[in-house]
């Protein structure tokens, strides 16, 4: 925000721009109207102004003195937002907020150069903490968004959310477009995205509250933003709302994400796949390289014992159908739902989080339940085997029924694979 002020400083700030003396006092005498800075504020003034904010900011991101930081941006981003008030859209405006709370949370005692200090230091930190700050953030954003939606229902210009044409009026609108590709489109073709955008809105506070509901909500957030920013050209706003979402993600998925949530055994999530199969095995050896926290363990799923045992109510006819996770929890997950379960331990996906959240989406993950079940009964076409009982394996498992006369076969194949491989390649595992 410094960076984008700093061409601009004299301009939109200084006593010679658009606002000059006494212009603004109107503004600022009303009730919550504060500034450090006037139309008298001279340029020098404001140059040491915007290189602290920037200074605060990088402040936040490495973690150092972050709540100092965090205050500090709040009160600087705040006087020049309130000295030329022009210049505000609701990112900026979310973007205060997001700060204001970010200085009253014990931010710094996580990922932070903070925290690592008070390590060396020898200080010890609280093993929990008071939620009220983060409690207070998603109330924020809950209030946003159903207040939002509130008056988009007003009649009058607002009233184009409730005839359908407001998400087709926006992408034609040329101040703020990014493309004309939708120019010429009819306005009713965006009429049912407009109306789910509406509802969403109005319940996104409902939705997030049940645990439930809460991945798709925040799916739909992602999509629905990335949307905007790839439409309209609206600056940082759709990253500062993203980064709330953050605060909706359970705090026992942060810690495990952390590797907080417990040690050794208690941490690991064990896979079982069939390494029999060759499209497994390598999915099996990519899952390797990126578990880069050693949180994952792999299990033969025809160890029928400790499969069983394991992963309760799960046949082994089951286990051959598709691959299996078990959390620490004792939860299991199948599939395109298995895969799923595994993106929270995986740090390269936590670059990519908005994309990966879509898969909790009803449509997304339908769809991605439905290729992994058409790849797992074709795996045949894609594997390329180097012995004949892996091609005999892939084959009895094309598209079959997995009845007794079946697994009987395949517990025959294994054990003639067991036995062909060499001592030290028997257990397949991590």
């Amino acid at each position: 925000m410094g960076v984008t002020f700093l061409p601009h400083l004299e301009q939109w700030f200084g006593p010679q721009g658009l606002y000059e003396a006494g212009e603004l006092d109107w503004w600022l005498a009303q009730p919550g109207r504060w500034s450090l800075f006037d139309a008298r504020t001279d340029i020098v003034a404001l140059r040491w102004a915007a290189a602290g904010l920037m200074a605060a900011a990088y402040g936040l991101i490495f973690g150092l003195g972050t709540r100092l930081c965090a205050v500090a941006a709040f009160v600087l981003l705040t006087s020049f937002h309130h000295r030329n008030p022009n210049i505000l859209n609701a990112g900026d405006i979310l973007l205060r907020s997001g700060l204001f709370y970010l200085a009253l949370m014990p931010s710094w005692r996580a990922w932070s150069l903070d925290r690592l200090l008070a390590a060396k230091l020898g200080w010890r930190a609280a093993r929990s903490f008071k939620a009220w700050p983060v409690r207070l953030a998603q109330i924020q954003l809950c209030l946003l968004y159903l207040f939002t939606g509130i008056e988009k229902c007003r009649p009058g210009l607002g009233g184009d959310w409730l005839s359908g044409e407001a998400v087709g009026r926006s992408l034609r609108f040329v101040t703020i477009a990014r493309v004309d590709w939708f120019s010429g489109l009819p306005l009713w073709l965006c009429a049912p995205l407009t109306w789910i955008t509406l509802a969403w809105e109005l319940a996104f506070g409902a939705l997030v509250l049940w645990r439930r509901t809460r991945p798709a909500a925040l799916a739909f957030g992602v999509l629905v933003h990335a949307g905007i920013f790839a439409t309209m050209e609206v600056t940082h706003f759709s990253f500062t709302i993203l980064a709330f979402y953050w605060l909706f993600v359970p705090a026992g998925v942060l810690m495990d994400m952390r590797g907080q949530a417990g040690s050794g055994e208690r941490r690991l999530l064990r896979v079982f796949y069939d390494t029999m199969c060759p499209v497994c095995n390598r999915a099996k050896r990519t899952l390797q390289r990126l578990d880069w926290l050693g949180r994952l363990k792999f299990e033969d799923l025809h160890d029928r014992a400790l499969c069983e045992a394991a992963l309760k109510g799960v046949t082994y006819a089951d286990q051959l159908r598709a691959m299996y996770v078990l959390r620490p929890d004792s939860r299991h997950f199948a599939g395109f739902d298995a895969l799923r379960a595994l993106m929270p331990v995986l740090p390269l996906f936590w670059i990519f989080w908005p994309l990966w959240m879509l898969a909790w989406l009803p449509g997304f993950s339908h769809a991605g339940r439905a290729l992994y079940r058409y790849i797992a009964k074709n795996r045949f076409k894609y594997a390329s085997c180097d012995s004949e009982v892996c091609s005999l394996h892939l084959k009895l498992l094309a598209g079959r029924e997995m009845d007794d006369e079946v697994v009987r076969q395949v517990v025959a194949l294994h054990e003639r694979f067991r036995q062909s491989r060499p001592p030290d390649m028997a257990s397949g595992q991590k």
